[in-house]
């Protein structure tokens, strides 16, 4: 008799008993999935699902990807398969379920995408790859500026920005057709403060030469020197001194 007819061949029940019989371990668990797609980074919550909806821009991390927000808060997560053209730089607007646990050791915890696709980023978000790593400074938005395009007129500058007796960066134009004033802020969060109960208007450098005046948090729209302040936002230029 060769060998090979000798070999015992196990049912899947037996095998089943054999392994139950090995030792009172508990038995390896397979992590949970998303969807049927692939292995999500944690495990899902007990009880009832909560669902949260996040948006943010993707970066590297460790040991998962990770989600900055708009408001500067870091989550772990791994994006399902099938979430084709998500890359490290994207905006992305996500739903997800916070893990009980996670191995992803970064940020404030770690999220189990549901969904994940791309999505306009909001004026808040801050992507230096738009301004070419050009920072916004008081060098930078003192003087004479207008609307980019065939119109633009030095003569007529839709707005100026000067500095006071302390340093300050003061802007003077009209909003809404009304004369306005206010200041010119170049921190972290840089943008136009206007002195009367006027929406904050982010502001962020465009290319060598532009200053890009975007829409408020809250969406309202406002009229910059007659130029409506929506979308993306309304590029001015700096006039020649």
């Amino acid at each position: 008799m060769s060998i090979l007819s000798k070999a015992v061949i196990l049912s899947p029940a037996a095998l089943l008993l054999a392994c139950s019989d090995a030792g009172s371990s508990s038995p390896e668990v397979a992590p949970p999935s998303v969807g049927n797609d692939g292995p999500a980074a944690g495990t899902r919550p007990a009880g009832q699902p909560r669902p949260v909806t996040l948006e943010g821009r993707v970066e590297s991390g460790a040991e998962c990807s990770l989600l900055r927000t708009p408001d500067g808060e870091t989550w772990s997560f791994n994006a399902p398969q099938g979430a084709d053209g998500i890359a490290p730089g994207d905006y992305v607007r996500m739903t997800a379920e916070i893990a009980d646990a996670s191995y992803c050791q970064q940020g404030r915890g770690t999220l189990i995408v549901e969904t994940i696709e791309h999505a306009d980023p909001p004026a808040r978000d801050r992507d230096p790859a738009r301004a070419g790593g050009i920072a916004v400074t008081s060098d930078y938005v003192r003087g004479d500026w207008v609307a980019k395009g065939v119109r633009a007129d030095c003569s007529r500058p839709d707005f100026a920005v000067t500095a006071n007796s302390r340093g300050m960066s003061i802007i003077e134009t009209r909003i809404d057709g009304l004369p306005e004033t206010g200041v010119v802020d170049v921190g972290p969060t840089p943008a136009l403060q206007w002195d009367e109960p006027i929406p904050t208007l982010p502001i962020e450098t465009r290319g060598p030469d532009g200053l890009a005046v975007m829409p408020p948090e809250s969406g309202e729209e406002e009229t910059l020197a007659g130029h409506p302040i929506r979308g993306d936002g309304v590029v001015f230029v700096k006039c020649a001194d």
